[in-house]
């Protein structure tokens, strides 16, 4: 049967109002169990990202407190370790020497030239310089010795060098007495001991004669000095701990301003030890007039020198006849060496320090500055290019003869004058630096 056009149209109207209210009501229940589901989709997420913002801030909460906890207990171990931590050598409170006005001494720069510069190869520093039989020798840290510190005794012509012997730790200081034996001042992390090496056996045996003082060890033997009648003056630069070795002990005395460094003789006669200067505070320095009457020992922290007739003892530094030789001076002197024309040079191991002289009545910040450790203490005392390293005066009329500058290094721990130059040793120089006089 064939349908026509008003026939299907008709068959549609009919399906259409049949079918079409329930394709319509599927429809509208299917749309609303959509919709519920995206709001319960959408319900989900804000109830997960909700709680994931709690988390976050939870955390963070706990992150702040943590930290805050922690920078709290930062502080207050900073604070302990800085103001409150126990230390050997309490500061205490001095009054800072007046600084003396200018000289008017003419002024020297020490060489930059390699040419000039006496090279010592593989050593790393130089503690003490003496000239003997137109030979220069040289306290050096060999430092090639990687396990274990040692010191030399090198010999130089200026064309080469060669060690003479070798000593463990420290040698701060040598001297050659009449008879040729060399004294020494070595220094390990158990103590200072005074050394003799016979002439006939240098490289062979060093022989240690003084090791301690009433049972307790000698401490940071700074300088050693022979008289002419056979007796030998040492220093001890303060009663601090030797563990940082000498230029940490003189620091450590810089800052703290104990006062209790000494000057002791040794007669060989009656193998006895007497003491000679104390109340020093950080003897660094030792020279000896040629005739051997007149002591002269550098006061580190009292940036002067004293002068004491060399039979003297138990002495006490300004006191009873100790008078100063030079005072107010514009660093802090170590090494001292005296010419044949009765020039004494003084060297200066830093600089005068502008903080530390203010804070000479503080023992808080000087306290600080002892627990801060050595790198900022070396911070504090570093040398510039324009403050004097060294400086000669006459003894026989008191007037300055000359002021050396421009040494390139931290400190200036050795002089000696020969001929026409004087050289300088200082710690880290491979070399001894020379300055015409």
């Amino acid at each position: 049967m064939r349908i026509g056009l008003i026939e299907f149209l008709l068959i549609l109207a009919i399906a259409s109002l049949t079918v079409g209210p329930r394709v319509a009501l599927f429809v509208d229940r299917w749309m609303r169990r959509a919709n519920r589901a995206n709001a319960m989709a959408a319900r989900r997420r804000a109830e997960y990202a909700a709680q994931m913002a709690a988390e976050r801030d939870a955390m963070l909460k706990r992150f702040r407190t943590a930290s805050t906890v922690f920078g709290v207990g930062i502080l207050l171990v900073l604070v302990y370790a800085l103001g409150f931590r126990p230390i050997d050598t309490p500061p205490q409170i001095y009054k800072a020497p007046d600084l003396r006005q200018e000289t008017g001494a003419m002024q020297t720069a020490v060489s930059t030239d390699r040419k000039t510069q006496l090279e010592l190869g593989e050593y790393q520093g130089v503690d003490c310089i003496r000239a003997k039989d137109g030979l220069l020798y040289a306290a050096a840290w060999n430092g090639a010795a990687l396990k274990k510190r040692t010191s030399d005794l090198v010999r130089t012509d200026g064309g080469h060098a060669a060690a003479i012997l070798s000593v463990e730790g420290e040698l701060t200081g040598f001297a050659f007495d009449a008879a040729g034996d060399v004294w020494l001042t070595q220094l390990t992390t158990a103590g200072g001991t005074l050394c003799r090496a016979k002439h006939d056996s240098w490289g062979a045996a060093v022989e240690r004669v003084v090791t301690q003082l009433d049972g307790a060890p000698l401490g940071a033997l700074s300088a050693v000095e022979a008289g002419p009648d056979g007796k030998v003056y040492f220093a001890a630069a303060a009663e601090t701990s030797v563990k940082n070795g000498l230029e940490g002990a003189l620091r450590t005395e810089l800052l703290a301003h104990t006062g209790t460094g000494w000057v002791y003789v040794y007669d060989p006669a009656d193998r006895s030890v007497q003491r000679v200067l104390g109340g020093i505070a950080g003897a660094s320095g030792l020279a000896l007039s040629e005739d051997g009457r007149t002591l002269y020992v550098s006061d580190l922290g009292s940036r002067c020198v004293w002068a004491v007739d060399a039979d003297a003892r138990e002495l006490t530094a300004g006191g009873k006849n100790c008078k100063s030789f030079l005072s107010g001076l514009p660093g802090y002197p170590g090494a001292l060496a005296l010419d044949e024309d009765g020039i004494l040079y003084v060297s200066y191991r830093w600089a005068r320090s502008n903080w530390l002289e203010k804070n000479a009545d503080s023992t808080l910040l000087r306290g600080i500055a002892l627990r801060a450790g050595q790198n900022t203490q070396e911070r504090l005392f570093r040398c510039t290019a324009d403050a004097p390293c060294a400086e000669a005066v006459s003894l026989a009329t008191g007037a300055w003869e000359q002021t050396f500058t421009g040494l390139a290094q931290d400190s200036c721990a050795a002089v000696c004058p020969v001929e026409s130059k004087v050289y300088f040793g200082a710690a880290g120089a491979d070399s001894l630096l020379a300055a015409n006089r």
